[in-house]
């Protein structure tokens, strides 16, 4: 059977295709540099699907994210692009070509809100891109906000006034400016928008005819043909123009002049028909007029032929009154050659030039008449209005070292006194001289003291020199001074805002609250006040006072979103959780989707859990916190706390199995696989706990190098033997009295069982001593543990001494514990102790107290009335006569209270240690081998210990105490005639290693 070709082509293609994406990598570089091939060759499909592989391998690699989001946003899968450009972003918040991605995304998406905020962080970057600019002027555009669109264009324009491109652009902008405002009647402001233009461009053909047009709606068509004339100085050749001002020659009655402008300046090849049909008409037009029968035109005759000063004078003002100005132009000329210091012709051609608004000229004519004539009044105005029209250009150029002195000049001028002083007030405002500008104002007051808008800009000054208060009281008076003016009130409610925002600023916050207030009352439903008023509440804070506020924003605004969260985020603070979270619900009826409703109601369940925490409701604390992180995954303060607590309070099992669960959710966050490590050092699961702690990640290099050091001595406690030496010296400075002690103690860890020897060396002038022995320590359960343990002893230490201690770990890292001893001295005297205790442990600090009871029966010899030792005789075995003190046997008690802290001073669990203790035992574990231990004296004790981690596995400790206790007492007839204290100072360094 023969098979159809193209079926072949078809099969062959399906086959290579299916090979393509059955590919598989182990790396997910590989998968990177594939799915990077592929969207170079724009086989957005196969990236898509390499990059998805690769995150399978690699989920946290965002170079495959941000290759997965411009594949998927190439295919139209917006949505996926977005959440994964997203997590690309929300770790690297400065990629360009991920934020550029997402303004794509969003613009496209028409979410053009989140579009404008990606492109202000692009330009927080890169603030000069002229793509970026350009492309936020086009977002607003499209959702149709074309203010901002033109404020940004004006702002690029700025940045760009070289560029031709924004230049067209900006100058289209300022011509639609022009349009409105002639719409709105506005000719003057249209003018100044289309000569702004010119200037900018002088071949800017649309802001010539703007002009024109609005010239001739205002009724001044001389004006207009100025203007065209003006125009075709640049635009030589354009044919509108050209018949424009032909039709406005026409219109003025100015025949003769069109038909010379075409005979002479338009090309008669170019615009044959201009010559053609035009000129014929405009002739024919003219011929209807009698030259001879035109007083203009008799006049200007007779002064072209004799000079007649009549006929010049009316010739000018005639041709200036119609806006002839090359005739007036030329009439002056000719008598001001024939008189070249006539006043009256020099100064018409000053006002020729003013009324040409040939600006050059004009003050050229200025300056010369006035150095001519200084004396005269009208000349000196004209002279004193240049300057003043020169200075406040200065001004608009910021070049206020040249418009200072020009004002102070005029100062003396009674015309142009007041404006003068107006202007040296705004420079010195600007200059911020504000001591200066306060005299200034001051003088313009003095000028007339009655003028609020002098009363006003001193109201001003001060706002800016930020005097508030007296701001707000000139303004007080004003709007008492004129109640009908809304002006003042308007302007006491920006000055409170002002106020309001620099105490916020300064972070007086209890001073915010009266000048809201103030605002209040004049404006109640103020946005921005009641804004301040309960961010100022919040922070004081007087959660009540802020609740009030929300509640009366959302009475004048009860759709506005963020002042309900303001109001629930003020409940929550509040411990109004309820009525916090019934706000947020209601908000998210009407935006289900909207992230920041979420992030809040995550934050109120945060605050609600917290305090159930403090109120010690664990299990409901738990849950919010757990409801909490669920709601706002992004943000992990939630999810800390609940771990932490889970630690603290539950069992070392059950915490686990909370940690393992939220791994499997979150298989790549570091915070719980180090908290996992915790536990499982808790649990004295030392090789899990090194594995899991690593992944800590700590930024700080010193930090990071003292907490590698810390895991290798975790490392460490993996090791099941361990060898303690110390020496012990104790010496006084009251009694000659010195000796030394010599321990020699291991141990060995074996699960939940410890086993461990000790042995004691004393040396002294009357032999030596030593003690040995046993001891035993097992672990019962995560919160149940106890030691116990047996010695013998020769001279100095106890006969033996056996002793045992129970440790239950409580909620809260309290701990009790509770022991009992049985010491027999060498003596054959018994001394039975029970001690009770408890410990409370933080983070690096641990607090332990406890107490002691003892108690013994002592015999003591039999004293007499005098208090001499009582005896008798007896014969003992072998016949002799003996003697022998009598002796009775007392009960004592004795009792002992210590506090120890213990204090974590880095990673490495190096600690430093205090310890005082007070009773009639002295409590000193290190000295139990002597005998004056158990005297019923008072004593005190303090000290200090270090332990310092020389390697992982060996440290030092050094331990120093003083005791002071009543060593001796001279008692006669049953009364202590004599105390002595003795004072001991005790130190041991103690050398321990693991192996």
């Amino acid at each position: 059977m023969k098979i159809n070709k193209s079926i072949l082509i078809f099969i062959a293609i399906v086959s290579s295709q299916l090979n393509i994406y059955t590919q598989t990598f182990d790396s997910s570089d590989l998968y990177f540099e594939e799915a990077k091939k592929d969207i170079a060759e724009q086989n957005f499909t196969k990236a898509a699907k390499m990059s998805w592989r690769g995150l399978q391998i690699s989920p946290e690699d965002l170079d495959l994210k941000t290759l997965s989001g411009k594949a998927n946003m190439q295919l139209g899968r917006y949505d996926t692009a977005r959440y994964v450009l997203k997590q690309v972003y929300n770790r690297s918040k400065k990629d360009i070509d991920v934020l550029g991605y997402l303004v794509s995304i969003e613009q496209t998406t028409k979410r053009y809100s989140d579009a404008i905020c990606f492109v202000n962080e692009l330009l927080e970057i890169t603030p000069y891109s002229r793509n970026w600019w350009m492309r936020k002027i086009i977002i607003y555009k499209e959702m149709g906000n074309f203010e901002e669109a033109e404020r940004s264009l004006k702002r690029l324009y700025e940045i760009y006034p070289e560029d031709t491109a924004i230049k067209q652009d900006y100058n289209y902008l300022m011509l639609d400016d022009g349009t409105s405002a002639v719409k709105n009647k506005n000719y003057d402001d249209a003018n100044q928008i289309y000569t702004t233009i010119i200037d900018n461009d002088p071949t800017n053909k649309l802001a010539y005819q703007g002009i024109i047009s609005n010239e001739l709606l205002k009724g001044n068509p001389e004006y207009a043909l100025q203007y065209t004339n003006r125009a075709l100085l640049e635009l030589k050749d354009d044919r509108e123009l050209i018949e424009k001002k032909i039709g406005l020659l026409e219109t003025l009655g100015r025949h003769e002049e069109a038909i010379v402008y075409i005979k002479t300046d338009i090309d008669k090849t170019q615009f044959k028909d201009i010559h053609e049909t035009t000129l014929p008409f405009l002739m024919q037009q003219s011929a209807s007029f009698n030259e001879y029968n035109d007083p203009y035109e008799i006049n200007k005759k007779l002064s072209d032929l004799n000079g007649n000063s009549a006929a010049v004078d009316y010739v000018v003002n005639n041709a200036m009154g119609k806006g002839y100005y090359i005739d007036a132009e030329y009439q002056l000329n000719k008598a001001i050659k024939r008189s070249p210091n006539s006043k009256k012709y020099l100064v018409k051609q000053m006002q020729l030039y003013k009324a040409m608004q040939n600006e050059e000229e004009y003050e050229k004519s200025v300056l010369a008449l006035h150095e001519k004539f200084p004396t005269d009044t009208d000349i000196t105005y004209a002279y004193n209005k240049l300057m003043y029209d020169i200075g406040k250009n200065y001004i608009l150029g910021r070049q206020y070292s040249l418009a200072s002195p020009i004002f102070e000049d005029l100062v003396s001028s009674p015309d142009f006194q007041k404006l003068a002083e107006e202007q040296i007030f705004g420079i010195l405002l600007e200059q911020e001289k504000f001591d200066e500008a306060t005299d200034q104002i001051d003088k313009l007051i003095g000028l007339e003291p009655e003028n609020p808008d002098y009363l006003l800009k001193k109201s001003t000054l001060y706002q800016k020199m930020e005097l508030f208060d007296d701001a707000l009281n000139i303004t007080r008076s004003l709007e008492q001074s004129y109640p009908l003016n809304q002006r003042y009130p308007l302007l006491y409610v920006g000055q409170t805002e002002a106020y309001a925002t620099y105490l916020m600023r300064e972070q007086r916050y209890k001073a915010v609250i009266p000048i809201v207030e103030d605002g209040l009352t004049r404006e109640n439903n103020n946005k921005r006040l009641l804004e301040i008023g309960i961010n100022a509440s919040s922070a004081i804070p007087d959660y009540e006072k802020g609740i009030n506020y929300s509640k009366s924003a959302l009475s004048f605004y009860p759709n506005n979103k963020t002042f309900k969260l303001k109001l629930s985020n003020l409940l929550a603070q509040n411990k109004q959780f309820d009525e916090s979270i019934a706000v947020l619900d209601s908000l998210e009826t009407i935006y289900k989707y909207d992230r920041k409703i979420k992030n809040s109601l995550a934050e109120v369940l945060w605050f609600r859990a917290r305090n159930q925490e403090e109120e010690g409701l664990i299990d409901e604390a738990l849950i919010n916190y757990n409801t909490s992180d669920s709601l706002n995954p992004s943000e992990s303060y939630s999810l800390q706390r609940m771990i932490n607590l889970y630690i603290i309070q539950k069992p070392h099992d059950e915490a686990l199995a909370v940690i393992n669960e939220k791994i499997e959710k979150y298989p790549n966050d570091t915070f719980l696989k180090y908290k996992k490590g915790l536990v499982f050092e808790l649990k004295k699961q030392y090789d899990s706990a090194y594995y899991y702690q690593k992944f800590r990640e700590i930024d700080n290099p010193y930090e990071r190098t003292q907490w590698n050091l810390n895991l290798e001595t975790l490392k460490a406690e993996e090791l099941e033997n361990q060898l303690a030496i110390t020496y012990l010296q104790a010496t006084s400075d009251s009694i000659a009295f010195s000796t030394s002690l010599a321990s020699m103690s291991y141990s060995k860890v074996d699960g939940d069982n410890t086993y461990g020897a000790a042995v004691n060396y004393a040396a002294r002038r009357q032999g030596v001593g030593v003690q040995g022995g046993l001891n035993y320590s097992r672990i019962f359960s995560e919160t149940l543990y106890a030691n116990g343990g047996f010695l013998v002893g020769t001279q100095f230490f106890p006969k033996f001494l056996v002793y045992g201690n129970a440790y239950k770990g409580l909620n809260n890292g309290y701990q009790a514990q509770a022991g009992l001893s049985l010491a027999r001295l060498q003596n054959d005297e018994n001394y039975y102790t029970l001690s009770v205790g408890g410990s409370k442990s933080w983070e690096d600090i641990s607090l332990n107290a406890k107490v002691s009871l003892m108690n013994t029966d002592a015999p003591f010899p039999v004293r007499d009335n005098r208090g001499n030792i009582v005896t008798e005789t007896f014969i003992d075995s072998n016949g002799s006569l003996q003697v022998r003190t009598l002796t009775t046997t007392n009960n004592f008690f004795f009792t002992n209270f210590m506090v120890q802290s213990r204090i974590n001073v880095n990673a490495r669990k190096d600690y430093f240690s205090i310890i005082i203790s007070g009773g009639n035992a002295p409590f000193d574990q290190q000295l139990e081998f002597q005998e004056n231990t158990f005297l019923n004296f008072n004593n005190i004790m303090v000290g200090a210990g270090y332990k310092y981690h020389l390697t992982a596995k060996t440290s030092m400790l050094i331990d120093g105490t003083w005791i002071n206790f009543q060593s001796n007492q001279d008692v006669r007839n049953s009364t202590i005639e004599e105390l002595v204290y003795t004072n001991q100072y005790n130190l041991s360094i103690t050398i321990i290693t693991k192996f």
